[in-house]
């Protein structure tokens, strides 16, 4: 079973969206895609595309989504300097962070780009090598997981697909559901055998995908089966990684559990 829940225009008035992707036009392919796969790691994304509609003021619709998003996500591609757009929403969130004093913004490296020097003090994220890593910590960053646990999880199992991402998330007590927008919520909310509670449904993606369902949803439940659940195979390379890990783990210091032991005879 699977866990989704609906972005709607209602849910936005009692919770704030996880993350504001800041961008250049030019970079929408990448951001696109990096939104899409976001949804899958339980990240609720406020996208430009996906929110607004026909007749939203541009420029409000996004000053209020910069404030109330958790994190603000700057997507550092190859056409962000040239954006006057993005380099206003940068300052915004550069003014929201000062006036909170609270790290909200993430610097995202993409395409060739490089970090500006004003940003150079702060940690950023880089997909300018391999994407699944900098997904993880992304997607972690968000779930407030402390980096010690995802940099183990990357390097334990290395994510090279949507799957080894979820792993990796479910490694440190992250298990995701799916963020979708309310008229696909809606659709697989209509199913026999879903179960729906408030604004979140539990479903068979296998029961919703023989169902009587829109090109869109089959798609989806497609890429739920095929590219985001982890395989039993892959499991067991994870296990064997952890295995490993510790069989190498140096014989001439005791384990935390043997330290701690030791310590409490002492005590005695």
């Amino acid at each position: 079973m699977a866990l989704l829940r609906a972005r709607t225009s209602e849910g936005r008035r009692h919770q704030d969206p996880d993350l504001f992707l800041s961008h250049s036009s030019r970079d929408k392919p990448f951001v696109r895609t990096l939104a899409e796969d976001l949804t899958f790691c339980q990240v609720d994304v406020w996208l430009d595309e996906w929110e607004m509609q026909v007749g939203d003021s541009l420029h409000d619709s996004i000053a209020m989504a910069l404030e109330k998003s958790r994190f603000i996500g700057v997507v550092l591609g190859d056409n962000f300097s040239d954006s006057r757009w993005a380099r206003e929403e940068l300052k915004q969130a550069l003014s929201r962070e000062k006036r909170s004093d609270k790290a909200s913004v993430l610097p995202l490296l993409c395409g060739s780009a490089e970090i500006p020097a004003f940003l150079e003090d702060k940690i950023h994220i880089d997909f300018r090598g391999a994407y699944y890593p900098a997904l993880v910590r992304l997607a972690a960053a968000v779930h407030g997981v402390s980096r010690l646990r995802v940099e183990e999880a990357i390097r334990l199992a290395p994510p090279s697909t949507l799957s080894g991402v979820i792993r990796c998330l479910r490694y440190c007590a992250v298990e995701p559901y799916i963020v979708l927008g309310e008229d696909d919520f809606k659709e697989i909310a209509g199913i026999p055998g879903t179960i729906l509670r408030e604004d979140r449904v539990r479903f068979d993606p296998v029961a919703v995908y023989n169902a009587r369902v829109s090109p869109r949803i089959r798609n989806l439940m497609h890429k739920l089966l095929h590219d985001v659940w982890a395989d039993a195979d892959d499991d067991v390379q994870v296990s064997e990684a952890m295995t490993e890990s510790m069989a190498q783990a140096p014989r001439g210091k005791p384990s935390l559990q043997r330290r701690i032991q030791r310590g409490s005879r002492a005590k005695e």
